[in-house]
């Protein structure tokens, strides 16, 4: 994947993934504990991958696409959507090798994107309020035994204030807040249990459900003041065993796989 050259004509959303690009896979200085967590969660989602072995890959919200281009850099087929263009535009400019589409959609309406293998839909799903129309539209992409990776802001982490799913009431009166980018722009957060149930109402199949991103490696709590003098793989460390101990309340993220019945 090549070094983004800055390009100061950029549109203000842009100029922001490309600070997000900088300080998560380029620069580990610019802020330590930001490039360890995003490091952390690109290493779960390449797991994920070596664990199931799919041979193609629908990468869904895919922003600046750092995680579709890795994949296709290890040698599989992949699609990247999002309904940013320019966000798409970026992402290619990084490009160097392996087999990868760039497609601007919307995953609610698109039509012919084929299916696949694996479908990641990553911090996505908090930022709508119909969560089984998304899985079920994420569903007619996959082939049969698919698998289908959502991961979103855990609810229970001890640091979230935020309501959860069902707390909201009618999601009609939200429907004006959807579809907003940041992590500032939360206003709600899921449940392991809600986040289950989605996905049986929209007819999958649970094959799992996990909890990740400690403090240990998010840096929150101030834990990110110790970032830049302990060595990373201590921090995996604690973090594997905070993760041990009490996954569902210092996990900041949470992951659950689903699958299409055969």
């Amino acid at each position: 994947m090549k070094r983004p050259v800055h390009d100061p004509n950029w549109s203000p959303e842009v100029q922001e993934i490309w600070r997000n690009d900088m300080r998560e896979m380029w620069d580990r200085n610019i802020e330590r504990h930001s490039y360890n967590a995003y490091q952390n969660q690109l290493e779960f989602y390449r797991r994920l991958v070596q664990r199931f072995r799919p041979r193609s890959i629908l990468d869904v919200g895919c922003a600046q696409a750092t995680l579709a281009l890795l994949l296709a850099e290890d040698g599989l087929d992949v699609t990247a959507i999002d309904i940013r263009t320019s966000f798409l535009d970026y992402a290619a400019s990084r490009y160097e090798k392996g087999t990868i589409r760039f497609r601007a959609a919307n995953i609610l309406d698109a039509e012919d994107l084929g299916c696949f293998d694996l479908i990641f839909a990553n911090q996505i799903i908090e930022h709508l309020v119909y969560p089984v129309s998304f899985l079920r539209a994420l569903g007619k992409h996959m082939n049969p035994g698919g698998l289908l990776v959502v991961t979103t802001p855990n609810h229970d982490y001890f640091r979230s204030k935020l309501p959860s799913y069902t707390e909201l009431g009618d999601p009609r009166q939200h429907e004006h807040r959807q579809f907003t980018a940041g992590g500032g722009d939360h206003f709600f957060a899921y449940t392991a249990e809600e986040l289950r149930a989605a996905g049986v109402e929209a007819g999958f199949n649970i094959v799992d459900i996990s909890f990740f991103e400690s403090p240990w490696i998010s840096g929150h709590a101030l834990v990110r003041l110790i970032h830049p003098v302990f060595p990373v793989r201590l921090l995996r460390l604690l973090d594997r065993l905070a993760l041990l101990l009490a996954p569902r309340k210092v996990a900041h993220q949470l992951c659950i796989i689903l699958g299409r019945p055969m």
